[in-house]
């Protein structure tokens, strides 16, 4: 199966992933956007003011999108499980949240451009959401994260994206309180739930 982990920046994605990771059938696990650019300098950055802007760096990203696209390929030939640390999604997400902060809204425009093309698409998507507040507590241990990325309001459109994403499964999980263990246990149930044709997933905040 193909796993997404999605959510904002500083919420627990790369965390859980590498919880889940001994629990699959040896999956490989295709790190986000950033860390699977060949030069994560490159890329664009993380808040355009115009729709054409925004629809320019969605392009720059499903560059990246190939490369990711053929790991997960490979991965699934060799009979192993995937987890994405980000997918397609986040891109419409970002987009979805930054029009709204900007006063532009490319929703439609955007998702025809990922939709027009290849991209690996999650079986099921493990969305993340935590307090802002604890978002932005995390942020400050991280030197040069950019404060759109833990902005209160950012995080709410952004979330709000995953009522109608591109993934047709989808499972919200609250990281605000608990180990790390827990969640992944959580986790787990879900993605056990939804290989036995379980629906739908909800889980409470």
């Amino acid at each position: 199966m193909i796993l997404g982990i999605e959510g904002v920046s500083c919420v627990g994605k790369t965390t859980l992933a590498a919880m889940l990771a001994p629990q699959l059938d040896q999956p490989a696990v295709i790190p986000c956007y950033f860390h699977a650019s060949p030069d994560p300098t490159r890329l664009p950055a993380p808040e355009p003011f115009t729709a054409d802007h925004q629809l320019a760096n969605i392009a720059q990203f499903l560059e990246v999108e190939d490369l990711r696209l053929t790991q997960a390929r490979q991965a699934l030939a060799d009979c192993r499980d995937v987890i994405l640390d980000r997918t397609v999604d986040t891109l419409l997400a970002h987009a979805h949240a930054v029009g709204r902060m900007n006063g532009f809204d490319c929703d439609d425009q955007a998702q025809h451009t990922v939709t027009s093309r290849a991209v690996a698409m999650p079986d099921l998507t493990v969305v993340l959401t935590a307090d802002p507040d604890v978002l932005a507590r995390r942020a400050r241990l991280r030197k040069g994260m950019p404060t759109i990325f833990y902005d209160r309001h950012f995080s709410e459109h952004f979330n709000a994206y995953f009522d109608h994403p591109l993934a047709p499964a989808v499972v919200r999980l609250d990281t605000t309180t608990g180990s790390p263990e827990e969640l992944a246990a959580r986790a787990l149930d879900h993605i056990s739930r939804h290989q036995a044709g379980e629906h739908p997933l909800q889980e409470a905040s």
